[in-house]
């Protein structure tokens, strides 16, 4: 799968940091609180794209995240230990090598 769009997502308890990484750019990262509403801005963020995009999660809430922000035709979701990535634009990279 191709995509141009590749996201990290680093879940605090308090926080959820989004990271935005397209080929060629700089990465672009925004902070959203942990909470209902940060995952809908999260989710209105990523509407606003076209498919397909490849997405890696980690932290306290990836299972929900992956299964609430995931769940989009075109969309790969990857849930990655925080060991391995846990700041949001290493979990953008990460998507982005991803097979």
């Amino acid at each position: 799968m191709n995509s141009d769009l590749c996201i990290g997502i680093a879940s605090t308890n308090d926080a959820l940091e989004i990271a935005a990484l397209e080929p060629g750019k700089a990465a672009v990262v925004m902070k959203f609180p942990a909470t209902g509403m940060g995952v809908e801005g999260i989710r209105i963020f990523l509407s606003g794209h076209s498919e397909p995009v490849r997405m890696a999660v980690a932290g306290v809430a990836a299972l929900s995240l992956a299964l609430s922000l995931g769940n989009a035709c075109g969309r790969e979701t990857f849930i990655v230990s925080s060991a391995i990535a846990d700041q949001a634009e290493a979990l953008a990279r990460y998507a982005e090598h991803a097979a």
